[in-house]
Formats: structure tokens, C-alpha cells, sequence
């Protein structure tokens, strides 16, 4: 199997992972983050946490407070679930899919190659026409999916 067929595979089936998680990614965490709102609605004080977690209840506070502000570490959340008898999920949801993304990074790339050679032809009045322009493109594009995707991230 090439390479290549092999990237499109994955690409695949992340995207059908991504699919699961788009749903749960279109809805802001709690205001007070998961730790302290799935403790609440099961009924568990931060002593019981930390008990089942063997740590000061001073930790409770502290691991509910970092995960407000973003700096607690997906360890310490993974072993904060455990102890609520969750599980952690992370996961990286794409804003569109993984293909598209190539396609529009490729049309970026391709088209920053193409302004300086249209440029120059263009003094030399040998221009192509709006709808060569874009034939060239797609081809352009086509051609340089088929490559090495690393090129496509070296211009941003």
C-alpha cells in the first residue's frame, strides 16, 4: 500500500471519529468546569473526592479552580474522572473536514506559487485567461495532493 493510500485512510477514519465528537464539541464545558459539576450532580463533596483520590481536600478546590482557568494538566483530569467514576476524552475536533482542509492549503500554496509566475507573464504579456488561470489551479492542486502533504505546511 503507498503512502499515500495510507494518509487517506486515516484521514478517513479520523473524520469518522470526528464525527462523534462534533456533537459534544458544539457545547461549551459547564461554567464551573466538569470536575465540580459531575461531583455536584452525583452528590459527592470535595472530602469524598479526595478521599477516593488520596489527596488533601485543599486539591478538590485547587484541580476545580485549574480547570476553570485552563491550566490543569490531562493527567491530573484523567485521574480527577477515575475518581469520578468517568473517563477522560480528548480529542483534537477539526473545524471542517480533514480532506477540505488539504484542498484549501493546497489552493494556498498553489496560489502563492502561481501570483509571482502570472506576474512575471504578465510583463511579458503572455497572461493566461481567468478561466486557464483556474484550470491550471485545479491541476495544480491535484498534482500536489498526490505528492508529499509535509510541502503543503512549509508556507503559511
Amino acid at each position: 500500500m503507498s503512502d499515500q493510500m495510507f494518509r487517506k485512510m486515516m484521514r478517513e477514519q479520523i473524520q469518522g471519529y470526528m464525527q462523534l465528537f462534533k456533537q459534544g464539541a458544539a457545547k461549551p464545558r459547564p461554567r464551573e468546569g466538569w470536575i465540580k459539576a459531575i461531583r455536584t450532580a452525583i452528590g459527592m463533596t470535595t472530602y469524598q473526592l479526595a478521599q477516593r483520590l488520596n489527596c488533601a481536600q485543599s486539591n478538590i478546590t485547587k484541580y476545580e479552580d485549574r480547570e476553570k482557568e485552563g491550566t490543569i494538566t490531562l493527567k491530573t483530569l484523567e485521574e480527577v474522572a477515575k475518581g469520578l467514576n468517568c473517563r477522560l476524552v480528548y480529542a483534537f475536533v477539526p473545524e471542517k473536514d480533514l480532506s477540505e482542509m488539504l484542498q484549501e492549503q493546497a489552493r494556498i500554496v498553489i496560489r502563492q506559487q502561481m501570483n509571482s509566475l502570472s506576474y512575471s507573464m504578465n510583463l511579458e504579456q503572455q497572461g493566461l485567461s481567468k478561466e486557464q488561470e483556474k484550470n491550471n489551479e485545479d491541476l495544480l492542486v491535484e498534482e500536489l495532493l498526490k505528492g508529499n502533504l509535509k510541502k503543503l505546511w512549509e508556507t503559511v
